[in-house]
């Protein structure tokens, strides 16, 4: 978790369906705005993932300067920060002229690429308590093992607990970031009205590309029953979407980010990526994560879970039911999303298919998903997934409908240990 997938009311237009709704696993996503929509980055119906409102993402680009480009520069060489407090640095970043333009993308390179920042903005600590040091392991843990190339601005709130105040101050950072200066001020006014409400989410955007991905994490995750432990599901699946959806952008060969001009034009904010991969893909790599952060809880168990969640939204479905169906749709069936049990089994599937897809799963689709997008934009990501798995999207699509439809023994016999789970690498 998740990809089309609810932050702030405004976000209803800058996200256009990646909505993780916490309210159990099935909910989580890629850049879930915090509405009453629940849409998620990934849920999207035509995959763009943000909203109406980025329509001008990238083509205010051109009113950046070179001089903006330098003092970006300058003031990312000198800047020091300790315990992720950034200090809202990245906020006020000006988006950069790209470094080179071609038929179909625009590129950049950012001052920040040689080591991405992770940033938390934690409101009212002390109402908080140990679960900020709980996030802040968490981001160490991540520096090390799970790198990101994109710096992480991560805001931690109680949505119900924090004081107007506080809440204000949240709002007022996330505008900042994610919205141009004229723009934030509207952005504030429309986001009062939803807190209590807001649900998990994280990715980032061509429009503040620059400025990195947010992730948006709020107390009422690790007050679940299963406790704290359990609540870093959630962390873990929206950092994941901001690794997912950084890669969209990033080109390997050249070390350069690029934007593309057809997606400015038609303002959807992301290349199309099917909502079952973006959240079952973020659900997948959240136990894979988990189970190397010594925390109290069974990968196979989470993993299970995923599975269960799966046949329930399964319940009283004909032969036609598929996996294919929740490419654009994430449609909740006897109160599950099959798009999160559902896409998570299918990474499970797949790795049982050959060990070395782990590591496939976790990062080398992610990292041919640029090139291939902009070699085929109407197909991209399925060319990513016939070319790093080696077999064609039909043929596993048939394969794995077979398979969610055998008896649960017989399901349950592919998911890997909780020793497997642990020692699996993405190196």
């Amino acid at each position: 978790m998740t990809f089309k997938s609810l932050f702030l009311i405004f976000l209803v237009t800058l996200i256009l369906n990646f909505s993780c709704s916490k309210d159990n696993e099935s909910n989580s996503t890629v850049r879930e705005s915090n509405t009453t929509n629940e849409i998620e980055q990934t849920d999207n119906t035509d995959n763009s993932t943000t909203s109406s409102s980025e329509s001008n993402q990238e083509n205010n680009s051109s009113n950046s300067n070179n001089s903006s480009e330098s003092n970006q520069e300058n003031s990312s060489s000198t800047h020091d920060y300790t315990d992720f407090d950034c200090d809202n640095w990245f906020y006020d970043l000006p988006r950069p002229e790209p470094v080179s333009v071609d038929n179909t993308h625009r590129y950049y390179t950012y001052s920040w690429q040689s080591g991405p920042m992770l940033c938390l903005n934690s409101y009212e600590p002390s109402i908080l308590g140990e679960r900020v040091e709980k996030v802040k392991d968490f981001l160490r843990w991540a520096e090390v093992n799970m790198p990101n190339i994109i710096p992480i601005n991560v805001f931690y709130i109680d949505q119900i607990n924090a004081s107007d105040e506080s809440k204000l101050q949240h709002t007022t950072d996330f505008c900042n970031l994610v919205r141009e200066p004229g723009e934030v001020n509207t952005c504030i006014n429309e986001s009062n009205g939803s807190w209590g409400e807001r649900s998990h989410g994280a990715g980032v955007y061509g429009s503040y590309l620059h400025k990195g991905a947010d992730l948006m994490i709020y107390d009422d995750a690790f007050k679940h029953s299963g406790g704290v432990d359990e609540g870093m599901y959630y962390l873990n699946h929206e950092y994941f979407h901001t690794f997912q959806t950084g890669h969209m952008f990033y080109f390997e060969e050249n070390k350069q980010f690029g934007i593309s001009i057809d997606l400015e034009k038609k303002s959807p904010p992301l290349p199309f990526l099917p909502i079952w991969m973006g959240e079952g893909g973020a659900d997948f790599a959240s136990i894979a994560m988990m189970a190397k952060q010594n925390l109290n809880i069974d990968p196979f168990d989470q993993a299970v879970a995923k599975l269960d969640q799966a046949i329930k939204a399964m319940e009283g479905s004909n032969s036609s039911f598929s996996l294919k169906d929740f490419e654009s749709e994430n449609t909740r069936i006897n109160e599950e999303y099959f798009a999160y049990g559902g896409g998570a089994m299918a990474h499970i599937y797949l790795w049982n298919l050959n060990k070395d897809n782990f590591k496939k799963l976790m990062v080398e689709y992610y990292s041919i998903f640029a090139e291939k997008y902009r070699l085929n934009p109407e197909s991209g990501w399925k060319d990513a997934f016939e070319d790093t798995f080696g077999i064609t999207l039909e043929s596993f699509y048939s394969d794995f409908d077979s398979f969610m439809r055998q008896d649960r023994d017989s399901q349950i016999a592919i998911i890997k240990s909780a020793e497997e789970w642990e020692n699996a690498s993405w190196n």
